[in-house]
């Protein structure tokens, strides 16, 4: 095979309104597509291949302010064309660029939980070649199918039925589904995620994303995780910290692990995180890193420790609702006890960012007995909030996304809204797309609760928006006579604590160690809680900008209307 393809990957551009999102703020490229494209990133055919993040693009522009692709192609002309599918509120500006590449003579393929889950809207929309699942196998298959002896591609769809785990349209437009494609067993086979693949960055990355395992061993209602990939599996922790000092060596110093359950495997996350420790004391490296975990995580003091010690700060915790019954709609397989238990221990060692599903719809079986009122589900989650000691929240409503058994139950329920009114562009959390009326809840109601909450989280009471605009008058406070006020009663606090916990636990430290102890524990512990405030207020002055802007765009858009229509 000659040396002559060129190879683009692009990670499609959100909707304006989700632009406004927290974690659309965060500079950070999906690596699913980049894990798939450095299979081949030195494959014998394949002259160029690199990849665009139009959420992070700093090249040439459309006069819509738009990545200009004609220009890109222009520089260089690309054969093949990979799309990232698993973001279902940019699927539309996927399927315009989709279009586009096939007009530039490129074979478009697309792979994610989206386009998986849906293959037939795919390939009626611009994409040729739909990967099901995994596709680091897929995609080294499917270039030697595709590239012709000229240096070129073709559709060759004799050879495409022989791959496993594809969809593809034949000769007369029927939809072809090659079957499913055995999983991955070893991720160590595979040649690391390689993120210097992107091109024309517009900003430094806010964290690097790591992508140790995939697939959970939980099977919530609405998360399509498991479908997608199955049970858990990692790969090594050498190959883990390999990727980490790569881009240490860079000078990157934030890290963000995208396991949906970091300690899925606590003997591992213990091993990795002792490593990552071991590395940072032998090079004196300054390394923070966001991991998800489940509660659960609480239960393993070792785990804990390990964390620390390797520098986890924060934790995103997925508890989606403070009410036992809708934890059990969701098949979370815990209780608002437990989490409230677990979280207290976590927040002593973490900052805690917890994610949550406010309104989350009810079985049919089970409304009649429900009768939750918006009033109520307000009161559980401020109590529940306060409870665990939360640092940051992120309020969505249901989202009813393609393969999940959400949207399969409400699909079968008929309480879907129609793409006609809730578009993909809309699946994101911000935006009501299924009907909540048989719970007994107001649609509008249910639409604006979870930013109402999210907006006196971060920005107060009217007379506090009013009167204490960014919060300024809480930064003159710590800076001034709250420092050591507040110093003080933390101080106060945690002395008392750790007389009473070393009074229960056996102390085995000599005299010399307990007085030293004594005083240097509760102050360290003390300065952390003075740092949490202020890293706290930081984040709700910022989180208050964001909230302002999303209200903006709701206000202007015209969903609104069409929430009081139904």
């Amino acid at each position: 095979m000659k040396k002559e393809l060129t190879v683009i990957g692009i990670i499609p551009q959100y909707p304006r309104h989700s632009q406004n999102n927290i974690y659309a703020k965060i500079k950070m490229p999906s690596v699913g597509i980049l894990a798939v494209m450095s299979q081949i990133a030195y494959h014998p055919g394949c002259r160029d291949v690199y990849a665009i993040d139009e959420n992070n693009y700093g090249g040439p522009l459309t006069n819509q302010d738009l990545p200009d692709h004609a220009y890109l192609q222009a520089r260089k002309s690309a054969h093949l064309a990979l799309f990232y599918g698993g973001m279902s509120n940019a699927i539309p500006r996927l399927f315009m660029l989709a279009r586009q590449y096939q007009g530039f003579g490129a074979i478009t393929i697309a792979g994610g939980s989206h386009v998986d889950a849906l293959p037939e809207e795919a390939l009626k929309s611009g994409i040729d070649i739909v990967v099901h699942g995994e596709g680091e196998e897929t995609i080294t298959e499917l270039l030697a199918v595709l590239a012709t002896d000229q240096g070129g591609v073709a559709m060759n769809r004799t050879g495409l039925a022989a791959v496993s785990g594809i969809s593809f349209l034949d000769e007369t437009g029927v939809h072809v589904f090659t079957g499913p494609r055995q999983p991955i067993r070893d991720l160590n086979d595979y040649a690391d995620t390689d993120l210097t693949l992107v091109k024309f960055i517009k900003e430094r990355w806010s964290a690097i994303p790591i992508n140790r395992g995939r697939g959970c061993n939980f099977s919530c209602e609405f998360c399509v995780v498991n479908k997608q990939y199955g049970k858990y599996k990692s790969a090594s922790v050498d190959t883990a910290l390999r990727q980490l000092i790569k881009y240490a060596d860079l000078g990157y110093r934030e890290f963000f692990f995208t396991d949906d359950n970091f300690a899925q495997n606590p003997a591992e996350a213990i091993l990795l995180c002792n490593a990552i420790a071991d590395y940072k004391r032998k090079f004196n490296k300054k390394i923070d890193m966001i991991v998800q975990v489940r509660t659960e995580a609480a239960d393993n003091g070792a785990l804990i420790e390990a964390m620390r010690r390797a520098g986890v700060t924060t934790l995103a915790i997925g508890y989606e609702s403070p009410m036992d019954e809708e934890l059990r709609a969701m098949h979370k397989g815990v209780t608002v006890e437990k989490l409230i238990a677990r979280s207290k221990i976590l927040s002593d060692a973490f900052y805690l960012h917890g994610m949550f599903i406010f309104g989350y719809p009810a079985k049919k079986t089970a409304q009649a007995h429900t009768g939750i009122t918006i009033r109520q589900r307000v009161d559980a989650f401020k109590s529940f909030i306060k409870k665990t000691k939360i640092d940051t929240i992120q309020l969505l409503n249901a989202v009813p996304l393609p393969g999940s058994e959400l949207r399969a139950r409400l699909e079968r329920e008929g309480r879907l809204l129609p793409l006609s009114q809730a578009g993909w562009d809309k699946y994101d959390g911000l935006f009501l797309c299924y009907d909540p009326r048989p719970d007994g809840l107001d649609p509008d109601d249910l639409q604006n609760m979870p930013k109402l909450l999210m907006k006196k989280k971060y920005l107060g009471g009217f007379l506090s928006r009013k009167l204490n605009y960014g919060n300024w008058l809480n930064w003159v406070y710590l800076a001034t006579i709250g420092f050591p006020i507040q110093f003080i009663a933390f101080y106060s606090r945690r002395f008392t604590r750790h007389i009473i916990e070393r009074h229960q636990a056996e102390d085995a430290l000599s005299r010399n160690q307990r007085i030293h102890t004594l005083f240097t524990v509760p102050l360290a512990n003390a300065w952390g809680d003075v740092k949490r405030q202020w890293r706290n207020l930081l984040v709700k002055t910022y989180a208050g900008v964001i909230t302002k802007r999303w209200f903006k765009e709701y206000r202007n858009s015209e969903y609104i209307n069409t929430l009081r229509q139904m």
